[in-house]
């Protein structure tokens, strides 16, 4: 829905840019405009604050009331995924469009927002999704929240950037729009309705630090070495100290568009965009145009198509411009001249908007009526029998409404059981080729000097041979049942390899291997960006994951709510045996645990079960040279008795190398573990 009025808000990593556009006919204009530092800091413990801080301060310089707003989230917040369907796929296209999701997006679909946007593909219809975790969303929303802005729409970053480009410069053929902000630049590639991005982490800050390390300055009088080069006496000796870093966000630059071109086909950049104030610097533009010769550069210096309204400084405007083409790209998408329109509102709150709009029709529709009503009552008092038969007809129509609603409601619970087992059943047939992968991988494993490490051909000091006796994959919790008959749990068997097994702290209890399924299943509400649990559900957080860390309670609770257990990860425990000096199992066990993380997909690995000193006694037959068994003599004659430890190691494991789940904001794993 296109607005009139609208504000694009940008909350960068060091600053909100804010810009007001107004749609008038077919053109558009700026009629308000600011930025608001963020107050700078290296800990990013405490950002929410700071960015309220900041959030705090736009409201007050500037009346939002009931004007749209629209947000951006950075693209390295996002996942992006694309795709081809069969041609003549559009009748059927949200329906294939949500199985490709289940597929290719490594978290639970009931955890993230999503929108995507097609793109003509030869060999079909292209499908660009764009995927962010809902704590993310939830977590800029409640911030706005704060302030009433009456948030329409949240996009990304790199399609604000696409949205910009594409209205005011209208290019043809593929092109480049590189925009370098405080800690990253965004690479974004468009190709007609097909768009590819990627942040490259290098940008302005990192020339500051440069400066600020070789000049032994404060950071702040650094960035001001930066900003004012033109007007310094030292401007060649502050260009040599930063050049290298120029170089290198070059390489990066021309390693990006070579990664492109491989997977498009060694499809040709025809031009480029260079937007943010890293790109004024001067010799930038003219380093990289040197570095990277695919395609001719263009420093954006200003706009062609949007225009600036009479209370909009000309001059300020222009000494900002650089940074603000997120907040314009999502101001263009606010008044309905955008080309993508990517949407990543939660649901409910797009329905609540829709809602609203309903209801103001419906009171002034019910006014209306009233009126007429009233009017039609005192033209012609005998109409009051006609609307007393009309609305008992309602009623009547209502209450069959219902009984179809509740009828058709009975009928549609079988579908959904449905759904659940056919998920579960494509799950196995996915999970089977994966589980024969691992069993390969960790078959075949090496040790540090390339010799096999399971099996006689293992190799290791004092004669040390490492055996596989038991591999098991699966991403569900066993049970007592599903490994051993013996009772769980049980001091009798406390000894005993797999009673060993049942009573680890690695598969069972809060610290268990299960713990982030179970923070999974406990839900992003309870943590803050750090991941760690909000002081305000600390206890209730804690005693919750406690009790439905233990592995036969986390799969009931997740069955109970007919959600299978997270796509990943898998566990994997691997068994065996260390034959030979029984002081040297430790070693051997420590490199083992370090293979394992070196083998592709494992990324977590527990190695406590440890049980030495443990003997098994063979009986040596007596055979002749020739093998045959000595005439006269007993069956068996020498016993020789062997040292083993016996191992049990815990694993995680990520099929496909996705992404883990149990990441949380920014990439940073939730550290619920080191709380209990």
């Amino acid at each position: 829905m296109a607005h009139s009025t609208v504000w694009g808000v940008d909350i960068g990593n060091s600053a909100i840019k804010a810009i007001k556009m107004v749609k008038s006919g077919g053109e558009s204009r700026i009629v308000d405009f600011d930025i608001i530092d963020i107050q700078a800091s290296d800990d990013d413990s405490d950002r929410n604050t700071r960015v309220q801080s900041a959030l705090g301060t736009l409201c007050s310089n500037h009346s939002f009331g009931h004007d749209a707003v629209f947000l951006s989230l950075p693209g390295n917040l996002c996942l992006f995924r694309e795709f081809t369907l069969p041609p003549g796929s559009e009748s059927k296209l949200e329906d294939l469009i949500m199985y490709e999701a289940k597929q290719q997006i490594p978290f639970p679909l009931d955890q993230v927002e999503m929108a995507w946007e097609r793109y003509d593909d030869p060999s079909g219809v292209g499908v660009e999704m764009i995927v962010v975790r809902k704590n993310i969303v939830q977590e800029i929303l409640s911030l706005t929240d704060q302030f009433k802005l009456n948030v329409r729409g949240i996009s990304v970053s790199p399609v604000a950037l696409f949205n910009f480009i594409h209205h005011e410069f209208q290019p043809q053929g593929t092109t480049l729009i590189l925009d370098a902000g405080y800690k990253g630049t965004d690479f974004v590639v468009m190709q007609g309705r097909h768009m590819y991005s990627r942040t490259i982490q290098i940008a302005g800050r990192e020339i500051t630090r440069v400066l600020e390390n070789k000049f032994k300055v404060p950071y702040e009088r650094a960035e001001g070495l930066k900003k004012n080069i033109n007007q310094s006496k030292q401007a060649d000796k502050i260009l040599s100290v930063i050049e290298p870093t120029l170089r290198q966000l070059g390489a990066e630059i021309q390693r990006t568009i070579g990664f492109y071109k491989s997977k498009a086909r060694g499809q040709k950049i025809n031009h480029a965009y260079l937007l943010g104030h890293t790109f004024r610097l001067p010799r930038m533009a003219e380093s990289l145009a040197t570095q990277v010769r695919e395609a001719p550069f263009t420093v954006v210096e200003g706009m062609k198509r949007i225009q600036l309204g009479p209370q909009v400084n000309p001059e300020v405007f222009a000494n900002e411009f650089p940074t603000m083409a997120v907040a314009i790209g999502l101001g263009l998408q606010g008044i309905g001249l955008s080309d993508f329109t990517v949407n990543l509102l939660p649901q409910e709150r797009k329905t609540e908007i829709s809602l609203q709009s309903k209801r103001k029709w419906a009171v002034l529709a019910a006014v209306a009526v009233v009126v007429a009503v009233a009017i039609n009552y005192f033209q012609s008092s005998s109409q009051i029998a006609a609307l007393q038969d009309l609305k008992t007809a309602s009623e009547n129509a209502l209450k069959e409404v219902n009984e179809k609603a509740n009828e058709i409601k009975s009928k549609s619970a079988p579908l959904d059981q449905l759904e659940f087992r056919v998920n579960k059943l494509i799950r196995i047939a996915r999970d089977r080729g994966r589980i024969l992968e691992i069993f390969q991988q960790i078959a075949n494993l090496k040790n540090t000097d390339g010799r096999p490490f399971f099996g006689k051909d293992s190799g290791f000091p004092d004669g040390n041979k490492v055996y596989l006796t038991n591999l098991y994959v699966s991403r569900y919790p066993f049970g007592s049942n599903d490994l051993t008959k013996l009772p769980a749990r049980s001091a009798e068997f406390t000894n005993n390899r797999d009673g060993r097994l049942q009573n680890s702290k690695n598969l069972v209890g809060s610290s268990s291997i299960y713990t982030p399924s179970a923070r999974l299943y406990l839900g992003a509400e309870y943590f803050d960006p750090s991941g760690r649990l909000k002081s305000n559900k600390d206890a209730e957080g804690k005693r919750l994951l406690a009790a439905i860390a233990d592995p036969k309670t986390l799969k009931t609770k997740f069955e109970a709510k007919d959600r299978p257990m997270p796509d990943a990860p898998m566990v994997v425990i691997v068994s065996g045996e260390i034959e030979g000096d029984t002081f040297r199992g430790r070693d051997i066990l420590d490199q083992l645990r370090k293979a394992l993380l070196a083998s592709p997909g494992i990324v977590d690995v527990r190695a406590d079960d440890y049980q030495s000193e443990m003997r098994h006694v063979e009986l040596q037959p007596n055979l002749d040279k020739a093998g045959n068994l000595v005439k006269g003599e007993p069956v068996f004659g020498a016993r020789l008795t062997k040292e083993y430890t016996a191992f049990h190691v815990v694993c995680r494991y990520l099929p496909d190398g996705k992404l883990d789940p149990d990441f949380g904001l920014n990439g940073q794993p939730l550290v619920v573990a080191n709380q209990q």
